[in-house]
């Protein structure tokens, strides 16, 4: 799509600077205006797209994040309904042009990704008072700190433990003197 619309803002722009596009002069400015739009729309859809595949897989898949990001889960929620009503729609009418020139389209995505953005600060937040609390997770990345986070399966730090700890390859986990 992004190849086919800068092909034709070349192919129009090229036409506006011809003479003889004086009688077409307003319909190839309406088209660069709709080709344009459909091109930032295109862009914004991409970024919401990414943070959303992201934040989906943390949100949806853990209950203790939610429980511990109440109003970024609650937010998420809300973000996620207008994203799969969006999907819907776009599913049912699958054209570029009118899944982008939907009234109000480029502005829904720019607020729902300035809302996925608050969202990721606050996990990135929740994920830094953890790092402070043990110093240790700072060197592991965030999507490992989730996984260990959000389970309640202890031995799930084992993977992680040569990051956490130097030559310490795991862990021997052990309750009422039998091993786990």
């Amino acid at each position: 799509i992004t190849t086919a619309i800068d092909e034709n803002m070349t192919a129009l722009q090229a036409m506006g600077g011809s003479k003889f596009v004086i009688p077409f002069l307003e319909e190839v400015k309406e088209w660069e205006k709709k080709l344009s739009t459909i091109g930032e729309c295109c862009d914004i859809w991409l970024v919401v797209q990414r943070k959303w595949q992201y934040l989906e897989g943390i949100f949806v898949g853990s209950d203790d994040i939610r429980l511990q990001l109440p109003d970024a889960a609650k937010e998420f929620d809300k973000l996620d309904k207008s994203w799969m009503k969006i999907m819907a729609e776009t599913l049912k009418n699958n054209n570029a042009r009118e899944a982008c020139l939907a009234e109000g389209r480029v502005a829904t995505l720019t607020d729902m990704s300035g809302a996925l953005d608050k969202c990721q600060k606050s996990l990135t937040d929740y994920l830094e008072t953890k790092r402070n609390a043990f110093p240790r997770f700072f060197f592991i990345s965030d999507d490992e700190l989730l996984s260990v986070l959000g389970t309640s399966d202890v031995t799930s730090i084992q993977e992680h433990m040569l990051k956490l700890f130097d030559n310490c390859a795991e862990l021997i986990f052990a309750r009422n003197n039998k091993i786990v």
